[in-house]
């Protein structure tokens, strides 16, 4: 699958269907960006088949820190984010061609600050999205809720 020593791959787990998602936060494709890896169902063996990363990832965003499934759309929790902030990423099934996964948002807090921790947990449901930010409102926590065509289709 590609996972090194250290990557602290299978810190997140998620399952639906044919799916399965497992971050690897500490992967490196710069030091500590993280990644998460997805597995498809093939008769009763669950096969690798591709590796997620953040578009605009850097070093010690910590992807994969968390994920969801659901259907066809995966969210990957990336709680390092811009200075701790944290974000959430969204990729749907043949976003990025035919059986492939495409990211198609970039979820984030409405009043995101320094060490919120957006992201540290994700979960999903139909078309919503959840996602904790433990750090917000100095360490009170926070909930966000994303509702997939709130503000336009596939808006989030």
């Amino acid at each position: 699958i590609g996972a090194a020593v250290n990557d602290q791959f299978g810190i997140s787990v998620a399952a639906a269907g044919d799916v399965i998602a497992a971050g690897a936060y500490l992967a490196d494709t710069a030091v500590n960006q993280g990644s998460a890896y997805i597995f498809n169902l093939s008769g009763r063996v669950f096969n690798p088949k591709g590796r997620l990363i953040a578009s605009d990832g850097v070093a010690d965003d910590q992807f994969g820190i968390s994920a969801a499934i659901d259907g066809d759309v995966i969210v990957v929790g990336v709680w390092g984010n811009n200075g701790w902030k944290g974000a959430a990423y969204v990729f749907e099934r043949n976003a990025g061609g035919t059986n492939a996964w495409g990211q198609v948002r970039k979820l984030t807090a409405s009043d995101s600050a320094a060490n919120d921790y957006f992201g540290r947990s994700v979960a999903m449901w139909g078309d919503v999205i959840v996602a904790g930010a433990y750090g917000d409102d100095t360490n009170r926590g926070s909930v966000y809720v994303f509702d997939r065509n709130l503000g336009g289709t596939n808006a989030w």
